[in-house]
């Protein structure tokens, strides 16, 4: 709708906007020669729509895809993952997709450590509130102390976290992860319920950076 309100045509659209024959429609590699020059319209945007599906999964990426072949065939022929299917694949490379683990595995491969026991109200909170998570939650928590959403082939048996006491954060302070090193750090919360606030706090702001310092409110 334009700003007086009147109904815009969909050639009206694209040519306010100045969508193009561009790989996103706005800017990057032409799809076709002088392809900046060419209006993308109602007659010729399943055209359009063709040759940006092309280049996006097809000639756009075909150097990096053969780059990648390239190198992994150095490692061992490719031909060898031609045994497995799609599934399979997936969860070699990528780990399990459902996260699955309960209080026992919990306690075999969350490890304390530096002064934590498995006697600790601290470490009890945590496995508490793990056993609680849902699988997004589940999936956050994996991410925030090993750079990983997913637990990796072989499932909870194959993966441990290390539990350290943060002696230099109160219980205001925030939970923080060496992810490099499967290393959660907990200040000394009182209660199921504070740790269970400022864990997810933490894990939902870090967006990536688990490398995170200490916050105190």
């Amino acid at each position: 709708v334009s700003n007086s309100q009147e109904p815009m045509s969909f050639n009206q659209y694209t040519s306010l906007v100045g969508v193009c024959f561009l790989e996103t429609g706005l800017s990057g590699a032409p799809l076709c020669p002088n392809g900046e020059d060419v209006p993308v319209t109602a007659d010729n945007v399943r055209s359009f729509v063709e040759q940006a599906t092309r280049f996006w999964f097809d000639s756009g990426i075909q150097v990096q895809v053969d780059a990648f072949r390239a190198g992994l065939n150095d490692v061992f022929p490719c031909e060898c993952l031609l045994a497995f299917n799609r599934s399979e694949l997936r969860e070699m490379f990528c780990g399990e997709d459902r996260i699955e683990w309960d209080e026992q595995a919990l306690l075999n491969h969350m490890h304390p450590t530096g002064g934590l026991t498995d006697k600790s109200q601290t470490y009890k909170f945590l496995v508490a509130v793990l056993l609680e998570l849902n699988q997004a939650e589940r999936s956050r928590f994996l991410d925030f102390v090993s750079s990983c959403p997913r637990l990796p082939p072989g499932g909870i048996a194959k993966f441990h976290v290390d539990v350290f006491p943060d002696g230099s954060a109160t219980k205001q302070g925030f939970p923080r992860s060496r992810a490099c090193a499967n290393q959660l750090y907990l200040p000394p919360y009182t209660s199921k319920e504070e740790l269970q606030d400022k864990l997810h706090e933490a894990m939902h702001c870090s967006a990536g950076h688990h490398e995170q310092r200490v916050r105190d409110q």
